[in-house]
Order: C-alpha cells, then sequence, then structure tokens
C-alpha cells in the first residue's frame, strides 16, 4: 500500500542518517587499527632483516614484505633518503594521489555518510519494500559508504568492517530465500561472489601495485550483492565501477600531477557501480541485451 511504503521508506531513511553517522568513525578507527598494526609489522620485518644481515645463513621472511594491512604495496626503507626529502610534493610514478577526504575526526565527512546512507537506505526501502531481503542491502549499503570513505581517507578498507558485514548479508539473503521457497537467487548470488573474487584475486595477484587486497575483498561482497538480482545485474554494476574507476582515475591523476602508475583508491568507483547495478542495473541490462534478459 501506498501510505505503509511511504512510511517504510520514512522510517528506513532515518534510520539510515543514524547508522552512516555512527558507522563512520568506526570504520576510521578500523582503519587506523589496521595502520598501526602494518606498521608494527614492518618494524618487526625490519628487524629480521638487520638480523639476516648479521647472520647471513638465517633466511629472511619475504612473506608480507612490501604490503600494507590490505595488500597495497609499500616501501620498505623506515627512512627516506635525502632525495626522497628533497623530492617534489606531487606523487612520483606509482605512487599513491594524496587522501582526497580528511582522516579521523571530521564532521563533513560524517555528515556526508550520514547523508548517503539514509538516501540509499531510503532507496532500498522504496526498491525492495518489507521483504528479508531489505535487510541485506542496508547491511550491504552501509558498509559500501563506508568503505569508500575510509578508502578516501586512509587508502585502507578495513577487513574487520567487510567480514562482519558480508556475513549479516549472508545471513538475510538464507532468510529471504527460505522465505520465498526458491534457490533461484542464492545460487546467482553464490555465483556472483565467486566469480567476482575471482577475477579481482587474478588482477591482485599479477598486478599487485595496481590493486589492495581490500579491493578484492569488497568485489566479492559487490559479487554476492548484485548476483542475487542477477547476473547481468552484476556484470552492469562491474562495468560501471570500471568506467567509474577510469574517469575517477584521471581526474585523480591530473589533479595531483603524477603518472600513468599513479594508484589511486577503488573503493569508491566500486561502490558507484554496485548502486548503479542495485538500482538502475535491470533497465541498463533490458537496454543492452533486449527485454529478454
Amino acid at each position: 500500500m501506498p501510505g505503509v511504503n511511504a512510511a517504510l521508506t520514512s522510517l528506513v531513511g532515518i534510520g539510515g542518517l543514524v547508522v552512516g553517522a555512527a558507522l563512520d568513525p568506526i570504520g576510521q578507527r578500523m582503519a587506523e587499527r589496521s595502520r598501526i598494526e602494518e606498521e608494527a609489522h614492518r618494524r618487526e620485518r625490519e628487524e629480521q632483516k638487520d638480523a639476516a644481515r648479521t647472520d647471513p645463513t638465517e633466511p629472511q621472511d619475504r612473506s608480507t614484505e612490501g604490503t600494507d594491512g590490505e595488500g597495497r604495496e609499500q616501501p620498505t626503507r623506515s627512512e627516506p633518503s635525502a632525495a626522497a626529502a628533497q623530492a617534489p610534493a606531487h606523487p612520483a610514478p606509482g605512487a599513491a594521489v594524496p587522501h582526497l577526504v580528511p582522516a579521523g575526526r571530521s564532521v563533513p565527512r560524517t555528515v556526508a555518510a550520514a547523508v548517503a546512507t539514509g538516501a540509499l537506505w531510503a532507496g532500498s526501502a522504496a526498491r525492495f519494500g518489507a521483504h528479508a531481503v531489505l535487510g541485506a542491502y542496508l547491511v550491504f549499503f552501509a558498509l559500501l559508504v563506508a568503505v569508500a570513505l575510509t578508502d578516501l581517507s586512509t587508502r585502507l578498507v578495513p577487513r574487520r568492517l567487510v567480514y562482519p558485514c558480508a556475513g549479516l548479508m549472508a545471513a538475510f539473503f538464507l532468510i529471504a530465500a527460505a522465505v520465498d521457497h526458491s534457490t533461484s537467487h542464492l545460487s546467482g548470488a553464490a555465483i556472483g561472489g565467486a566469480v567476482a573474487f575471482g577475477a579481482f584475486f587474478v588482477v591482485w595477484w599479477f598486478v599487485p601495485r595496481g590493486m589492495g587486497f581490500g579491493d578484492v575483498r569488497l568485489a566479492g561482497v559487490i559479487g554476492i550483492a548484485t548476483g542475487w538480482l542477477s547476473l547481468l545485474h552484476a556484470y552492469a554494476a562491474f562495468f560501471v565501477g570500471f568506467m567509474a574507476g577510469l574517469v575517477f582515475g584521471l581526474v585523480a591523476i591530473a589533479a595531483s600531477g603524477g603518472g600513468r602508475r599513479t594508484r589511486i583508491p577503488f573503493a569508491p568507483a566500486l561502490a558507484v557501480g554496485a548502486v548503479v547495478g542495485v538500482f538502475w542495473g535491470g533497465p541498463m541490462v533490458r537496454a543492452v541485451f533486449g527485454a529478454g534478459a
């Protein structure tokens, strides 16, 4: 009924405002904790390397050398060289663009997170109505907003945020499948998540400088959420995500003065693609593949 749907949409949107405002600082703290842990791991690796220099027979542990907590490569020297200290402010090729939004406490960023989450939650309520699957997409969109902002502010996608949200989404999808007495959507979610995670994992494995492992985890979650709707919805989401990443990368590189190998945060572009895939993937798929898609 229109009145019930309007009330549900309003209540869910207000809830999204609250959750978005609360989740933003939590994501920042999780990212900061990941950064501290990585610095501790880096110091431990440096101590092992120093010990190896004094004892050439001791093998060096290179299993995690050169990566951060989310799989992005990092320099291994503890102090910059004199040449690096005199280097220009803009990133060199292969470096990362400067943080695009402030990290830590930031009222404007938290307000933006609240507004974005509230709008996405209200849109989800209008899109799915009072159905068990709505819970999965509320968790999904709250996660997207949080990780997009942590990637922009700290260049990290906290696994402590991704894993619990993925578990909650899976529980809601299982409940929705039981309510509908159908496993077709559930199988689509499983296939979408596995294919997306596998494809991004291959890219990360062979080109680790171009993608962090946090992006691989996020891609798997996006594949699950969009694959529930259909595999073509998942295709639309990642197509738009890569196009958004290309545009965002060109703008960020031009603004920062970096080169083609400049690393950029990819989670925001994936989030944009996921939103488009969920809300407008159906019309896009029908326009491209025909009415029978």
